[in-house]
């Protein structure tokens, strides 16, 4: 599969590029909302692909014929979107909208997806 320093290189590229799509929107540089997804898209990024190096996962990594994408591409974002959603809807933003929360947390999911695909 990937290094060890490939998968943390990466991870830190995508929770940058999250954390600088947060901060164009203002409800997310409010309280620091942006660094709480930069810093849950590592975790749920690096949790993911340390997992499919551990396991050996290199089937999950065959682009599908249609859409492009892989299931480890795929589990990139959705890890991403899921540790971002928990981080600020349960430990932040308790009283927010969940509509922000799960806006936010797609568009961590979507970055990490997109850095998955073109980068790692």
């Amino acid at each position: 599969m990937f290094s060890l320093t490939e998968i943390v290189v990466t991870g830190f590229v995508a929770a940058g590029l999250t954390g600088l799509a947060l901060a164009a929107w203002p409800w997310a540089r409010r309280r620091g909302r942006f660094a709480v997804g930069a810093v849950s898209t590592l975790v749920g990024w690096m949790g993911w692909n340390l997992v499919l190096n551990a396991t050996n996962g290199a089937n999950f990594n065959v682009d599908a014929p249609l859409v492009g994408l892989s299931w480890a591409d795929a589990g990139s974002g959705i890890l991403a979107f899921t540790a971002t959603a928990l981080a600020l809807g349960l430990l932040l933003d308790r009283v927010e909208p969940a509509g922000r929360v799960v806006g936010a947390a797609a568009i961590a999911g979507l970055v990490a997806m997109l850095v998955d695909l073109f980068v790692l």
